[in-house]
């Protein structure tokens, strides 16, 4: 049965109250979600993190992060990155248009699906990046915990990114055997397992063996016949193996990989808005084109239900995704504090899906999309530690080979019957590239008192990417490209075949036949500074600039000319911060805050362009000049012992201060003044828990989650076409534990109110389309360890 709606206005109105006193105490930033209370520990615990590539505790890290550990992320509900908004204010989760993992950091992001394209927001695994935003599927298996770090991450790991970096820091091998099993089962026949091995092999070497497994039936419905979508197969693995032939060398070998044949979400339907409408002068063959206009006037737009969607009949909307890795760290004990450290990995990941990103029964937005990576990435890195000092010096190599070939079914488009009789049906476009960064890095931390230190870094990349592209396409595809061509160029041509390039050249408009090629060379010297007072242990002061780079790329689109494959150049962000993280009342209180303020010089969205023939073409473009101001609060406190409350919220207010160019609604204007896209002003986390004795040895514990995100949009100049409205979610849970948490059983609800909310609106070709998130689903879950 459907539950109630949540009130916004009653929440929106508390959050405003908080949000606004916690401001005028002091502004804003981090810290972790609540921690589980030991019985009769009425204190919060310390947290260990590692976002400086050495152990220190959360409270003398002059940065803004959040962390949570495996058990929390458990409790949360935390199955994939974009769970991670649960724990982290200012993170932003999205679905692209065709359905790739999006991440913004306090207004930093990439909306881009292109295959080879890096993300604004890197992610690693024990130091070991994820490269591609696709990689991340399998990152939250069997976790020590997580780490958010806000603001420009390119100094110390291995790939530059402007928004911020997520570390997930995996469980490692144990002195003594351990097993582990966790098992949870809920709403659309949803099954979630994982499982662990661990112990010890020899007295000098570990091993630690992972697997965990999602399955489910379909949880949405085509709302114009009887048909369903929505089912997840997905496997995860991890084989860790840890080895220290003596005192001063240590091997830390990994080998992980996932598979996804899950299908893909379809898009709801919410809005029509047509390439060609008649109403205008075009070329366009009437006898094809205006019925399908009026095909899609007459089409019925999707329902107020997250469930309801509609796709093409027929055809297999599924994934065939795989990765596997393999990385190897080596860390030398030289004497003296130094210690020499090389971390290599090797990837390779395989795409295979196809998905209907327009929400309806016709062929307007289709994608079958296939493509393969190879990365090779390896560091070599100096470390010293001291009483005073803290230093570390190294070397990035990092080779990426991308190849995608992605077909576009535009066989309904009101676009696409130019001549008379011929149609466009389908349009293949194939890109690699080949891309290969060198870096070179520093970073020094001087303690010049006991209460005061100075910290400064600086990183030089230089990278290389070159690309091919090429559009290939069906016979009326061909047909009408060549003869569009001799009538623009005046030139008479041989009619191409299926091997055929038959973009236009941008300059002679004659087709190129071979693929286009192109380089792209760039490099940037980042860099931070900063100082951090420590009065006392339960007090830090910090202040913080820093500049960070994120490369440009090249575009996946069906150009129609060659001036669609032109890449954008490289963006940065130079931030500044100052923050407070203090402990009070005998540590059961935790107050962590700051405020921010970024230029953003070239920010890279996926643009459009106004072609004469086919109206809206996508393409990748730079905003020149961009401002973000904000601020965040963290607060946990443990009131009494066992009861856990955090309250944590993110201001945001970005605005665009130099763009003239198109936007997602087609439109045309001066865009100063506008939010960036995925930007809401207002993010909210609270959490709270109570652990209590049942009497036996037993203890049970009750909780809850709600997030809360204010609007924001799709695109620049906030058209409603790209909306994407305020939503709150809450979430419940429960459950039973035993001494030393050798077993539990819990009842959890995620989304218990129903709210109909989506991450993601677009408009792509003759559609407004969404990405609805998750409706209510609840289960019960259980684990084992021995």
């Amino acid at each position: 049965m459907k539950a109630p709606s949540l009130k916004n206005h009653l929440l929106s109105g508390s959050l405003g109250a908080l949000l606004l006193a916690s401001g005028l105490m002091s502004p804003a930033v981090a810290q972790t979600a609540p921690q589980p209370a030991a019985q009769n520990d009425a204190q919060l615990g310390d947290i260990i993190v590692t976002a400086q590539k050495r152990s220190q505790s959360l409270n003398n890290v002059g940065l803004s992060i959040n962390a949570a550990d495996g058990d929390q992320l458990t409790r949360l509900g935390v199955k994939d990155t974009g769970d991670l908004v649960k724990i982290a204010p200012g993170l932003t989760f999205t679905k692209s248009q065709d359905g790739t993992p999006l991440f913004t950091i306090r207004g930093v992001g990439f909306n881009d699906y292109t295959l080879g394209a890096s993300p604004a927001v890197s992610v690693y695994v024990d130091q070991v990046p994820l490269t591609y935003s696709a990689y991340t599927q399998g990152a939250t298996l069997d976790l020590e915990r997580v780490e958010v770090l806000k603001g420009p991450q390119g100094i110390l790991f291995g790939q530059n990114s402007t928004g911020g970096a997520i570390n997930y820091i995996a469980a490692k091998p144990t002195k003594d055997f351990e097993v582990g099993v966790k098992a949870s089962y809920g709403r659309f026949n949803t099954f979630d397992g994982e499982a662990y091995i661990s112990g010890p092999i020899s007295e000098n070497l570990g091993f630690r063996l992972a697997g965990s497994t999602t399955q489910s039936d379909d949880w949405q419905y085509s709302y114009t016949r009887k048909d369903s979508l929505g089912g997840q197969d997905i496997l995860r693995g991890r084989f860790l193996l840890d080895w220290k032939p003596t005192d001063t060398l240590s091997f830390l070998f990994s080998a992980n990989g996932w598979r996804n044949k899950s299908d893909t979400q379809a898009a709801q339907l919410v809005g029509i808005k047509l390439q060609q409408d008649a109403s205008a002068p075009g070329l366009y063959d009437p006898v094809a084109t205006l019925p399908r206009i009026a095909a899609f006037r007459a089409y019925p737009l999707a329902p107020d239900n997250a469930r309801a969607a509609d796709w093409d009949t027929g055809r297999d909307l599924s994934r065939d995704d795989s990765l596997y890795q393999f990385s190897l760290r080596g860390d030398l004990e030289l004497g003296g504090g130094i210690t020499l450290t090389s971390l290599t990995a090797y990837t390779r990941f395989h795409q295979k899906y196809n998905l209907d990103r327009d929400g309806t029964t016709l062929q307007n937005a289709g994608v079958e999309s296939r493509g393969n990576v190879k990365s090779f990435n390896q560091e070599l890195r100096l470390s010293g530690d001291s009483d005073r000092l803290n230093w570390v010096v190294g070397g990035n190599y990092a080779k990426n080979k991308v190849i995608s070939a992605d077909n576009f079914l535009v066989n309904d488009s009101t676009n696409t019957a130019i001549l008379p009789g011929i149609g466009i049906e389908s349009a293949t476009t194939t890109i690699t590239q080949d891309i290969r960064d060198i870096a070179a890095f520093g970073n020094v931390e001087y303690k010049v008192t006991d209460t005061l230190s100075l910290l400064a870094g600086a990183r030089y990349t230089d990278s290389r990417n070159d690309f091919t592209g090429c559009m290939r396409g069906a016979p009326g595809h061909r047909f009408t490209f060549w003869q569009l061509s001799q009538l623009i160029s005046g030139v008479t041509q041989p009619a191409p075949d299926a091997n055929t390039c038959v973009n236009l050249d941008q300059t002679t408009f004659l087709l190129i036949g071979t693929p286009d090629e192109s380089r792209l060379k760039e490099h940037n010297f980042s860099w931070r500074a900063g100082v951090n007072y420590k009065p006392n242990h339960d007090l830090l002061l910090y202040a913080l600039a820093s500049r960070g780079f994120k490369s440009g790329s090249f575009p996946t689109v069906p150009a129609s000319t060659t001036f669609q494959f032109a890449p954008v150049k490289q963006e940065s962000v130079t931030a500044y911060e100052a923050g407070i993280k203090a402990t009070a009342l005998d540590r059961k209180l935790q107050v962590n805050a700051a405020i921010f303020h970024y230029v953003y010089d070239d920010k890279q969205i996926r643009g459009i362009v106004i072609d004469p023939i086919f109206n809206q073409l996508e393409k990748l473009v730079n905003i020149p000049k961009s401002r973000i101001n904000g601020a965040e609060i963290d607060v946990t406190v443990r009131p009494v012992s066992g009861l856990t409350l955090r309250a944590a919220g993110t201001y945001v207010d970005s605005k665009v201060l130099e763009f003239v160019g198109i936007n997602n609604d087609r439109v045309t204007g001066d865009y100063r003044g506008s939010a960036l896209p995925f930007s809401p002003k207002w993010q909210f986390v609270g959490d709270a828990e109570y652990r209590f004795d049942l009497g036996g040895s037993l203890s049970a514990f009750v909780g809850g989650n709600v997030l809360f995100n204010s609007r924001t949009n799709s695109t620049v100049g906030d058209p409603a076409s790209s909306a994407i409205k305020k939503f709150a979610t809450l979430d419940l849970r429960a459950g039973v534990n035993a001494p030393d948490d050798k077993w539990s059983v819990s009842v959890w609800g995620r989304n218990v109110t129903n709210s109909y909310y989506w991450t993601n609106q677009f408009v792509t070709q003759d559609v407004i389309g969404r990405y609805a998130a998750m409706p209510v689903t609840y289960g019960v879950s259980a684990s084992f360890n021995f």
